[in-house]
């Protein structure tokens, strides 16, 4: 008796030995336990992982998997295909290629697909090739992306470091800007395809002005319609400063008597706080993340609901500019809104390093909390552009330094593609590297075609060919993903879709596979808005996934079932495009109104 007491005495002290062992072992961010083998390494934010980030310095062994910072190896062999499962298309070009295709005409510091076939092309006032019957220096073109030819475009106000987003009925709105009656104009575009649209503007009418000057503005489109105008300089500078700090927001358009908002965050985001990142809710808050720093916040209100945990590593607005991206929206995860920021800058000093560390959040966790992970290679200034498949596809910029004229250098050539569904420490693959130097003021966006539209760099205050490290480049790159190099012929979307559609309507969308012998049909609708781009900010670029049945098939022709999203709150009002995917190859995407 004395015997088995004294056992069980030891066996419980065993437990709370080993009780207290686990919990003292706990990764600050896994509820309480240490990490997983898939993710073993306990990092010095806090979280599992399996990158060189997590299981590099300040990782805790105690807390990882097995109690060594190790990270796991994954099977290189590809997964056993079920019983009766048919094969999927394998792309003959992996990684994908770049081709030059066109000229801009103008440095391209800002751009935005304004029609399927027309790029709108925005410089500042500088010595262009491209130029007006007068003589004049071109500062904008309206590039055709079909042809790969601009045409010359007329603009009064000078557009440098401004922003820009879409109203509903399709008409973009510049504004913002720098000397020579920029910084507080306002611009319109309707768009066209006859060649026949020029800019709008009358800067010396009140009307056509914002509230203040707006250096390094953002545009976000509202489920309302209306324009959110955030923040911005009052003068052209390098780093913004409390004395020219504008940290208000306004909207377009808005009532004679509309007085601009003053938000708190903007001023605890600085000095790094210029080309804020806004993107709207589900509950009809907006989403606001700069510098390190980010919230939830109320228009209607007109205060902060929720300040989010800092972003760990550095800052990530310019001039040390991340790319930032809202994570494709998913109907079968109740329309998650994720926030993924990769990279950006040390220090504001011309030999500081760029971030290689990546961070995503939640916004639907009770709890949101930075998932870090990190990219093969260190990124500043890159774009992060949506592609068809919703993979986000992040290229141009630099390793050194950060952004602003001949601030940068050690350009990047290799872009990467983020998987959003694989898992932590397999999402980045490298791509096939380009040969041009895509350095400050460069541009990338997707194309209706599933191809992606490169250009730009001019990190000259100038025009300069030549005696500068990266000349002004006017060429235009087009990139194909791998999505359109299988031996899988790509479907078509051959039923005509309505030119406007509205929130939650459901319309039977016929498409064409064009084979099934060799690949079984597996069909997704993608629906995306590519938004106004600058500075590797993608304003109001946004897509999520449809809700889609199949009803009936004839030969390689079905026809589904396609729901809109069911509320503006999810995909706000405006141009949109809808690509239908079989087996991850992209169909050409079909144009419309939505809402």
């Amino acid at each position: 008796m004395v015997f088995i007491r004294k056992l069980g005495l030891i066996l419980a002290a065993s437990l709370i030995s080993l009780s207290f062992t686990a919990d003292a072992a706990a990764c600050k961010y896994n509820n309480g336990l240490a990490c997983p083998e898939e993710t073993p390494c306990c990092s010095a934010h806090g979280h599992c992982g399996n990158s060189r980030l997590a299981c590099g310095n300040g990782c805790d062994a105690a807390a990882s998997f097995n109690g060594v910072c190790q990270p796991f190896t994954f099977s290189t062999a590809p997964p056993a295909a079920a019983v009766g499962e048919k094969a999927k298309p394998i792309p003959t070009q992996p990684k994908g290629s770049f081709k030059i295709v066109g000229l801009t005409g103008v440095a391209a510091q800002h751009i935005a697909l304004v029609t399927p076939k027309k790029m709108l092309i925005i410089d500042k006032a500088e010595n262009n090739p491209a130029k007006l019957p007068s003589g004049k220096a071109a500062h904008a073109v309206e590039y055709d992306v079909e042809t790969n030819e601009y045409r010359v475009l007329d603009v009064a106000t000078n557009t440098f470091c401004s922003g820009g987003g879409f109203l509903p009925n399709g008409t973009l709105i510049s504004g913002g800007g720098a000397e020579a009656r920029g910084f507080q104009s306002l611009r319109m575009w309707q768009p066209c395809e006859d060649n026949s649209c020029e800019w709008i503007e009358n800067p010396d009418d009140p009307a056509w002005e914002m509230t203040g000057n707006r250096w390094y503005v953002s545009f976000t489109t509202l489920p309302s319609g209306d324009l959110f105008i955030l923040g911005g300089s009052n003068e052209s500078l390098a780093i913004n400063r409390y004395a020219t700090n504008n940290p208000t927001w306004e909207l377009y358009p808005k009532a004679a008597d509309f007085q601009p908002v003053h938000m708190p965050f903007m001023v605890d985001a600085m000095p790094n706080n210029l080309y804020p990142n806004v993107y709207t809710l589900p509950d009809g808050n907006l989403y606001i993340f700069a510098n390190q720093k980010s919230c939830i916040y109320s228009v209607e209100r007109r205060e902060e609901i929720k300040r989010l945990p800092d972003l760990p590593g550095g800052p990530r607005s310019y001039p040390l500019t991340g790319s930032h991206v809202l994570l494709p929206l998913d109907p079968a995860k109740n329309y998650a809104h994720e926030i993924l920021v990769c990279g950006g800058s040390e220090a504001m000093t011309t030999h500081s390093n760029a971030l290689s560390s990546c961070g995503r959040i939640n916004l639907h966790a009770d709890d949101p909390q930075w998932e870090m992970d990190e990219m093969p290679t260190p990124r500043l200034m890159s774009d992060a552009v949506i592609l068809a498949d919703g993979k986000i596809m992040l290229l141009n910029g630099a390793q050194i330094g950060y952004a602003g004229f001949l601030r940068a250098s050690n350009p990047i050539y290799t872009p990467v593609v983020y998987d959003p569904d694989a898992p932590l420490g397999q999402r980045f693959t490298e791509w096939t590297p380009s040969n041009i130097a895509r350095m400050y003021h460069s541009v990338a966006t997707l194309l209706p075609d599933g191809t992606v539209f490169v250009a730009g760099s001019n990190q000259n205050s100038e025009v300069r060919f030549k005696d500068v490290p990266f000349p002004t480049e006017y060429r235009v790159e087009s990139f194909t993903p791998p999505y359109l190099t299988t031996d899988l012929e790509r479907p078509e979307i051959v039923s005509e879709i309505p030119e406007k559609l509205t929130y939650d309507q459901k319309l039977d969308i016929v498409i064409d596979v064009k084979a099934t012998d060799k690949y079984e049909p597996d069909v997704t609708f993608m629906l995306g808005h590519r938004g106004f781009v600058t500075h590797s900010t993608h304003m109001s670029q946004r897509v999520t996934k449809l809700v889609s049945t199949r009803t009936s098939e004839d030969g390689t022709k079905i026809t589904y079932s396609v729901a809109m999203p069911p509320n503006a709150n999810l995909m706000p009002p405006g141009p949109h495009y809808i690509h239908m995917l079989n087996n991850g190859v992209p169909s050409k995407a079909i144009h419309f109104l939505l809402g």
